[in-house]
């Protein structure tokens, strides 16, 4: 998978982004059943959901400067992925809303910036290696599938209580492998130029590319927030929801590993198109017809197309509307803007409107928000 030249540097990002992303597994999934079994209400659960997306507005830019201005991303990188560990503990003992949302306001002001600060690593790391970064980052893909179905046979097996604690064993494995990646030199631009960043995200073509993410990111908000809840309606266990998960993370992962270069090859106003058709089809979908067990496996093999494809083709327009002195700071605004206020909004919204509509009016609303993003993206085109 790896040539021997690379494989110092690229097993342990590989596994570092195995181990984080599974606890993204753990938790983006399952930790909304685990607060409904405390007794928070779906507005409460909301609004704590809403708080790790929100933070990624502001907090990124704050690691991105504590970066440059120690000159060490692994050991920024460290503290970040060690204060996560330790915030993340105490959720073993606390049931109050209150203090259950300081303690993620404490864990997203660390948790929020690490895959920027990974990604950003990595990238650094492998510039002279032969090593595609999709290659890397399936490694988080194949962290997410281990852990969201070995954590929904564990809640079959065991109930929600697992979730905290499972949450806790992955963290800390991330925590360890961090000791094994490679540091990488920081590098500073000196050099004055007659373009700004802003003039260029002032630029119609990324302007609208950002509206379109930001409208993406909060049409999926129900499906990351209450989709394992709405399952849990309908009477599926914890083991199928868990299988149900994996499934849609597997097809991503053979997009990343064999069809990032395809890609490039078709107009990106087309797929994009095809992107927010599969988003609307999904949503009514999950939303309607969720006790049909073939068609959530349908909805669940277009989740690579509505996020995995469409994500492929957000780092694709970063890299091509923002040149290479700007590219980080293309990276942060997509993942403040797109990312943080997109899908944390979506997430409070989603959590209010969940328990005043449903959950079937609620993903029909979200085909609705994939309709608005369809209907911008064909008239900026005709214009």
């Amino acid at each position: 998978m790896f040539s021997e030249k690379s494989r110092p540097v690229a097993w342990p990002l590989f596994f570092f982004y195995f181990f984080f992303c599974a606890v993204v597994g753990v938790m983006m999934p399952y930790i909304s059943m685990y607060y409904k079994s405390i007794g928070l209400t779906a507005s409460e659960i909301g609004r704590l959901m809403s708080t790790f997306t929100l933070s990624g507005i502001l907090v990124p830019h704050f690691w991105g400067w504590l970066t440059a201005k120690v000159g060490l991303p692994k050991r920024t990188l460290q503290l970040g992925i060690l204060g996560c560990f330790i915030a993340v503990i105490p959720f073993n003992w606390s049931d109050q809303f209150e203090t259950l949302w300081l303690l993620t306001c404490t864990m997203a002001l660390f948790y929020s910036a690490l895959i920027p600060m990974t990604d950003s690593l990595t990238v650094r790391s492998i510039r002279q290696l032969d090593v595609p970064y999709t290659r890397l980052r399936a490694g988080g893909s194949i962290g997410y599938v281990f852990a969201v179905t070995s954590a929904g046979f564990l809640i079959g097996k065991f109930g929600t209580a697992v979730v905290i604690p499972t949450m806790c064993v992955f963290m800390a494995l991330a925590v360890v492998t961090s000791f094994f990646l490679k540091e990488q030199a920081y590098e500073v631009h000196q050099q004055k130029s007659t373009t700004s960043f802003f003039s260029l995200v002032k630029h119609p073509e990324s302007m609208l590319f950002f509206v379109l993410a930001f409208l993406a990111f909060m049409s999926h908000a129900p499906f990351n927030v209450f989709f394992a809840v709405h399952l849990s309606n309908f009477g599926y266990s914890g083991e199928h929801i868990g299988l149900l998960m994996a499934l849609g993370v597997v097809i991503e992962i053979f997009l990343f590993l064999f069809f990032g270069n395809t890609i490039k090859r078709f107009d990106v106003v087309h797929v994009i198109t095809l992107c927010f058709v599969c988003g609307i089809v999904r949503w009514l979908l999950i939303g309607w017809f969720a006790s049909v067990a073939w068609v959530l496996i349908l909805t669940q093999l277009l989740h690579c197309v509505t996020f995995a494809l469409f994500h492929m083709v957000s780092i694709e327009q970063i890299r091509r509307l923002f040149p290479e002195r700007f590219a980080g700071q293309g990276q942060a605004m997509y993942s403040a803007f797109a990312i943080g206020l997109g899908g944390g909004l979506g997430m409070v919204i989603t959590g209010y409107l969940w328990e005043w509509l449903g959950g079937a009016w609620v993903f029909t609303l979200a085909a609705c928000v994939s309709a608005l993003a369809l209907t911008i993206l064909v008239i900026s085109q005709r214009r």
